[in-house]
């Protein structure tokens, strides 16, 4: 394995959050056009909240667990290789785990970094309903928003997200787009949750109005949301660990595919583009020997009108 993949697998990740790219995030002029208009403002006043949580969870839990089985040398594992573990998909002894000089990317190659991520998304979501994690973030039964509707507008953000990731996909060359692959990602926990989730999350679709509106049921969140995320996890989970990047490929690729009603819901999609985010840096400057903080409008004006005034 290589010496960048020990340190991850021995010592751990390093983390950062970018609070001011954060921040942007709670922007109330933003389009939610896969919100039903009768849920917009709560998913406003939410959705910026829920992604700082997944985030965190996603980076801190979700890349920094996961040991790879491995033949680190010939004869020399990292696991006992007289006793060996279980696979609890199968319930019998593992069959697969990665050879000498193998690494996560060389076997999984172009599918890996789409499935890494998506397993760190998937660690997220289903410990994001965690009332003891959601505390942590201030969040409780008593909160100005509470840890119930938080986790409501959780799952509908994982619904949203899964739509507003069908602007990435090609269909004529039936590839995902986006660096870091996660809108396949997204896409692909979004159709797992439609197609095994129990009702717990709907889409409904107008042709003629052209919309597509994300639903959820929130009596089924913790009976049938939660246990197909843990389904899918699992999955992947055990697979990327085992190596066992066959049966992976069969069942990611599927949850993948874009077509029939997905196809509908994607030609909204891309009729709908979201503009581009401006982000233009504000300037301090002295006046009268008093600091002052010059804001400048989100327009093309405003980041070379910044620029000008910085004397760059």
């Amino acid at each position: 394995m290589s010496g960048k993949l020990d340190i991850r697998e021995t010592c751990g990740l390093k983390n950062i959050v970018f609070a001011n790219r954060m921040s942007a995030n709670n922007n109330p002029n933003r389009p939610c056009h896969y919100v039903h208009p009768s849920e917009v403002k709560g998913f406003r006043n939410c959705n910026h909240i829920i992604r700082f949580i997944v985030t965190a969870i996603h980076e801190l839990l979700g890349h920094g667990t996961g040991k790879l089985l491995t033949e680190t040398a010939p004869g020399t594992y990292n696991f006992d290789r007289e006793n060996l573990p279980t696979n609890p998909l199968t319930g019998k002894a593992i069959e697969t785990w990665y050879q000498p000089g193998q690494t996560w990317t060389s076997v999984f190659e172009k599918l890996a970094t789409s499935v890494e991520e998506c397993r760190a998304m998937l660690v997220s979501y289903y410990l994001a309903d965690n009332k003891e994690v959601l505390s942590m973030f201030g969040y409780n039964d008593t909160s100005t928003i509470t840890a119930d509707d938080l986790i409501y507008y959780i799952y509908l953000h994982v619904g949203v997200e899964g739509i507003q990731a069908l602007q990435t996909f090609d269909a004529q060359d039936q590839t995902w787009g986006q660096p870091h692959a996660r809108n396949q990602a997204n896409f692909a926990i979004l159709k797992h949750l439609l197609l095994d989730g129990g009702g717990v999350m709907t889409v409904e679709h107008d042709p003629a109005a052209k919309t597509v509106h994300v639903r959820i049921d929130r009596s089924k969140i913790t009976s049938h949301g939660k246990p197909s995320l843990g389904r899918m996890l699992c999955r992947i989970h055990v697979w990327r660990c085992i190596a066992d990047v066959k049966s992976c490929r069969e069942f990611y690729d599927l949850l993948s595919t874009v077509d029939g009603e997905y196809e509908a819901w994607r030609q909204i999609v891309v009729s709908k583009p979201e503009p581009r985010w401006k982000f233009v840096q504000a300037n301090t400057v002295l006046k009268d020997g008093e600091v002052e903080l010059r804001v400048y409008e989100e327009s093309n004006e405003g980041i070379i009108q910044s620029f000008a005034e910085r004397g760059v």
